[in-house]
């Protein structure tokens, strides 16, 4: 427990002392999502280990499963599925990573996913992954601006630092209980 949350908060400084250096508007907007994307992906398996009920949402092969929405970037979610393999294992339970385009999620619709992870930014069918987050209770993170507003269930905060963005309607609705650590250290969209 202790060392999960100096885990977390060290990942917290990085990203924050890795923004400070990236010089503001010298970037495109393709830079700078793949900049979110990375500094979500640092956080995201916090925010699933922070999630009281990660145990019971293991799959019949005892593993979670973390599902990369990559409509339009298989390149980034194949990088994407690279970083989070090294993280190997939440809270003891070992992951499984899936790399999909189907943004309607139909694909998924009798499977517990743990978590679904945004690769680039969705329009309208940002709507499907936020109802399937909520009616099975699975985080939902996008580290995109905007979309926590939107419904996501986590995402991040950029400010003077990098924090972690929570929806707390979002996460009611999933039914997804988050451990008190992390409430105290994100930032909360009410």
């Amino acid at each position: 427990m202790f060392h999960d949350r100096i885990y977390l908060l060290c990942r917290i400084l990085i990203l924050t002392a890795v923004f400070l250096l990236i010089p503001a508007g010298n970037s495109s907007a393709g830079e700078q999502n793949d900049w979110r994307v990375g500094a979500g992906l640092e956080l995201f398996p916090s925010l699933l280990a922070a999630d009281i009920d990660i145990a019971g949402k293991s799959g019949s092969d005892g593993r979670l499963l973390l599902v990369l929405v990559c409509p339009d970037r298989k390149d980034r979610a194949e990088e994407a599925a690279l970083e989070l393999k090294k993280v190997g294992q939440i809270r003891g339970i070992p992951i499984r990573i899936e790399l999909t385009q189907d943004t309607s999620f139909k694909a998924y619709e009798h499977t517990q996913a743990a978590g679904i992870f945004l690769i680039s930014p969705l329009g309208d069918e940002f709507e499907s992954l936020v109802r399937y987050g909520k009616a099975h209770q699975t985080i939902v993170f996008s580290p995109f601006e905007g979309d926590v507003e939107r419904g996501a269930s986590g995402g991040i905060l950029i400010s003077d630092r990098i924090l972690p963005y929570l929806n707390m309607e979002s996460l009611r609705l999933s039914k997804i209980r988050i451990k008190p650590f992390f409430l105290r250290i994100a930032e909360q969209y009410e």
